[in-house]
């Protein structure tokens, strides 16, 4: 549905896309992440014509955007980052010209009906968009950018502003629409990722970085496992001895004093399998375990090693 091959996009001595490169099947969700600045809304704009790439390719529905850029974006609803309203129109006015300007015509009570709903405007179609919540501002602009129906959104940051039952709403509906439209969403909301997006891209200075579901992207920047090992005893008393087991490269040591638990975390070669060394150290010490469970990297940890802004981490897969 969506393709890009080989995208640059250069501002004078800045490189904002470099050698861009990725696919969106129809009926996908694709969160884009990376820092401020990595190039995400530039490839919106670009996928949306808004934009022209410098250098390669983009197809938006077997259009090339250069080529075709009307074809493309009568496919294509954009809710860019900047929201693009006229203050003073009133709300339903906004809609109506939006309408005429997507050549609804007869179509058009209907879909009006449908994104008033949708996007929970009801209250405010008199209102004009200047005196408008910026919660309310970003709705009405995710309104304009679904009333004709497109095959594509395109989101920029689209909970930017929304209270926390708003959001959950406007997930919901980007969830219930992927069922028929290809959709891309940029946010900060790493969270937001994992909940509603099938696949992420990791973008970073201009580089794609990290492409695939969270568990895969995780996995990728994972180099060592980490098991959380709990037992009663005193402090140190088989830290050595774990830390000889062959796949094991590091065990750091805490200690509860309100409960007597000696807390050892152990990182080790991914793949390894451990537990038959730990239970010969525990039976051996006749040690009580409290507590043996794996701990996994978060979506923030992944997120930092991915835009290297822990080159330590990365470079040490989690060993501090």
């Amino acid at each position: 549905m969506i393709e890009l091959k080989n995208v640059s996009k250069i501002y004078g001595q800045t490189k904002a896309l470099d050698n861009v490169s990725f696919s969106v099947k129809r009926g996908e969700i694709i969160g884009f992440v990376g820092p401020n600045g990595a190039g995400k809304t530039t490839a919106m704009k670009i996928i949306t014509t808004y934009s022209l790439p410098t250098e390669g390719s983009v197809k938006v529905g077997g259009y090339d955007v250069t080529a075709n850029p009307i074809e493309v974006q009568k496919m294509i609803g954009y809710l860019p980052e900047t929201v693009p309203l006229y203050a003073d129109m009133l709300v339903d006015e906004y809609l109506s010209f939006i309408g005429e300007a997507r050549h609804l015509n007869g179509n058009f009570k209907q879909r009006r009906d449908w994104v008033i709903e949708a996007c929970g405007l009801e209250s405010v179609l008199h209102r004009k968009i200047a005196v408008l919540s910026k919660g309310y501002k970003q709705r009405t602009c995710l309104a304009q950018a679904l009333i004709h129906d497109p095959d594509v959104l395109i989101l920029d940051e689209p909970t930017s502003g929304l209270d926390p039952l708003q959001i959950i709403g406007i997930r919901k509906l980007i969830k219930d629409l992927s069922t028929k439209k290809t959709i891309i969403f940029s946010t900060h909301i790493l969270p937001e990722v994992a909940t509603i997006a099938d696949r992420i891209l990791v973008i970073n200075k201009g580089k794609i970085v990290g492409d695939g579901t969270f568990e895969e992207l995780r996995e990728s920047v994972t180099k060592y496992n980490t098991l959380v090992l709990g037992v009663k005893g005193k402090k140190g008393d088989i830290e050595n001895s774990l830390k000889n087991i062959k796949a094991v490269q590091d065990v750091k040591v805490e200690q509860n004093t309100s409960t007597d638990e000696i807390r050892y975390k152990i990182f080790y070669e991914s793949g390894a399998d451990i537990l038959e060394d730990i239970n010969a150290i525990l039976r051996e010490r006749k040690l009580d375990v409290v507590t043996l469970h794996h701990e996994k990297l978060s979506l923030e940890d992944s997120f930092i090693r991915l835009t290297g802004e822990d080159k330590e981490a990365s470079r040490e897969g989690g060993v501090k």
